[in-house]
């Protein structure tokens, strides 16, 4: 017989049993090497998040710029194409504009969280960008009903909800300044394209000024998208978004969130209020006297105080809490409307400048920390989801004012 008390200990221990050890403390230093690494492989401080920042605000402007902008579409047409209908035929084209841009946000949302944002943000910009093409030969009540109410509301739909949900997933910490830079698209286009527009529609005439705006809007967007490049990859390295992917499909669970319904609901009081004033100050401003140019510089007053304070209150937000940031401009906004417009309607003084300017700076936020504040009550991975289906809410709102 073999004598095995000479044999060294360790030849007495099963070799599987050591190497799977080995192999455990491996992925152990492994995974802890990984999380010391999470925090350099934070996307929101590299140029490439901001960069899709810059492609959001290329969206924001084309279809949020141009829907506080479609009453020069709505008053040319009543004037010339549909003469024959009343005003409020008319008005149902950029009604139904308004109130289909919001809706299709619901479906929208779900596909942008199951990925593919570039070949889904391609196709709203085509169909954003030959809407205006098609407009430009449309002669018809049904034609504009179609090309404008129906096929420009998808595409801006779509490159509108796909650049907030962009931002809103990329964002955390700087979620309020990256949210109030990219949404300063919207102010900049409440004041670039009515410009277009009256500038150019008694000199060119129909068919030119909505060629010209179509590539006016091509040389915006276009660059926009290839903004968004690196996002699927920015995405894909924060650890937030390592998480199985979401259905491309209609999804009304938000609904089932108490804190999101009643941040939605109170929303759409905040966005009926500012649709009001927007429609309703160059009328007040005329029955106190102004002419009909001052009505509308004060509107351009009110946007460039409003890109002023997305900003500055989507800054606020980051250090101060979306929440809180909210609550002051609106006591803000109160107490100036007490102060300088309801004491001085009727009168044709500098009154009505001064409450165009407070009121842009403090209603800015109005648009820019409710999608701050949604990020707040849902996961990053459904924000998609979340932000389309809180535009269904801004439909009450249109439906409201019309």
């Amino acid at each position: 017989m073999v004598d095995n008390s000479h044999m060294p200990y360790e030849l007495t221990l099963h070799p599987q049993s050591e190497v799977h050890n080995e192999l455990q403390r491996t992925e152990s230093r492994e995974v802890t090497h990984s999380s010391i690494d999470t925090p350099s492989r934070d996307p929101e401080s590299e140029l490439e998040a901001w960069l899709c920042v810059i492609g959001a605000f290329a969206f924001a402007l084309p279809s949020y710029g141009f829907m506080q902008s479609v009453g020069t579409i709505q008053s040319y047409l009543q004037l010339n194409q549909l003469q024959d209908y009343s005003v409020g035929q008319v008005g149902w084209i950029p009604g139904v504009y308004l109130f289909l841009t919001y809706f299709f946000g619901i479906q929208i949302g779900p596909i942008c969280d199951y990925g593919g944002l570039m070949p889904v943000g391609a196709i709203g910009v085509l169909m954003t960008i030959a809407s205006f093409f098609i407009l430009a030969e449309c002669t018809a009540y049904w034609h504009f009903m179609l090309c404008l109410g129906l096929l420009a509301a998808l595409g801006s739909a779509t490159i509108s909800t796909l650049g907030m949900s962009v931002v809103g997933k990329l964002f955390v910490r700087r979620r309020g300044l990256a949210m109030g830079i990219a949404l300063t698209g919207s102010a900049v286009g409440s004041i670039i394209l009515p410009l277009m527009l009256r500038s150019l529609l008694p000199g060119i005439g129909w068919k030119w000024t909505m060629r010209v705006l179509a590539f006016t809007i091509a040389g915006i967007t276009t660059p926009g998208l290839l903004c968004f490049l690196p996002s699927q990859r920015l995405a894909a390295r924060a650890p937030r978004q390592r998480l199985h992917n979401s259905q491309a499909l209609l999804d009304f669970t938000a609904f089932q969130s108490p804190a999101f319904t009643f941040m939605s609901l109170g929303s759409l009081l905040l966005e009926f209020v500012i649709f009001g004033i927007a429609g309703l100050l160059p009328t007040v401003a005329t029955k106190a006297g102004f002419t009909p140019e001052d009505g509308y510089l004060m509107i351009v007053v009110l946007s460039v105080c409003s890109f002023v304070g997305r900003i500055l209150h989507g800054l606020a937000a980051d250090w101060l809490g979306p929440f809180n940031v909210l609550l002051m401009t609106i006591t803000f906004t109160i107490v100036s409307m007490a102060a300088s417009f309801i004491p001085f309607t009727n009168q044709a003084g500098a009154s009505l400048f001064v409450f165009s300017a407070l009121w842009g700076f403090g209603s800015g936020s109005f648009l820019s920390i409710p999608p701050v504040c949604l990020g707040a009550i849902c996961a990053v991975k459904d924000y998609g989801r979340y932000y389309g289906t809180y535009q269904l809410y801004s439909t009450a709102a249109l439906l409201c004012i019309y």
